[in-house]
């Protein structure tokens, strides 16, 4: 058995549930995606959490995906994007924060946990309102950060369906938490790191 038909096998296995197939791809990948993630972070912490967010996501979206030639390949850029995604919202975080500071606005105070959660949740409460594909959408877009176009292949849809259910998904949860669009956006990256 080839490696390509062995992967296929182990593949099909996990998204039916099998774990002992996901610990195969789990026990083959995850000290090379260590150094892949280290190159990006250099931070052992930092790349181990990395790591294992991106099994988390090959376990939980199973059933979602299809198989590709190179699981590696997609675990890869799981592991790249989340890299890309954290080092974005890393940024984005740090010049609100600093936007905060130098303004003499005290709108909000970033640093108390209770208001933090308050406003996570009520976020992920007008996220569970959207319409469910739109939710369905919206979640694998804008919170797990899929592009457009991966969102389209998982789900079998258009990316113009893609895009126009991620906008009205947007435009939704403005409308329900009252807030302007530019906010909205440091919220979901934030709040739902």
């Amino acid at each position: 058995m080839s490696t390509v038909e062995k992967e296929r096998d182990y593949f099909s296995r996990m998204q039916q549930g099998d774990k002992c197939a996901f610990e195969y791809f789990f026990k083959t990948y995850v000290d090379m995606l260590y150094a892949y993630a280290m190159g990006f972070c250099r931070d052992q912490d930092v790349a181990e959490d990395l790591v294992q967010e991106a099994f988390v996501r090959f376990w939980t979206m199973r059933e979602k995906l299809s198989y590709s030639e190179s699981i590696y390949g997609y675990l890869q850029r799981t592991v790249r994007n989340i890299c890309i995604n954290q080092k974005v919202r890393e940024r984005v975080e740090e010049k609100y924060r600093q936007a905060v500071l130098h303004s003499d606005e005290d709108e909000f105070c970033w640093e108390d946990d209770d208001e933090l959660e308050e406003l996570r949740r009520q976020l992920l409460e007008a996220i569970d309102r959207l319409p469910e594909k739109c939710r369905e959408m919206f979640i694998l877009s804008c919170v797990e950060g899929l592009k457009y176009q991966e969102v389209a292949d998982q789900l079998g849809v258009s990316i113009n369906t893609v895009k126009t259910q991620v906008r009205f998904g947007y435009k939704k949860l403005r409308s329900d938490l009252n807030i302007p669009g530019k906010v909205l956006i440091v919220l979901l990256t934030i709040l739902l790191k």
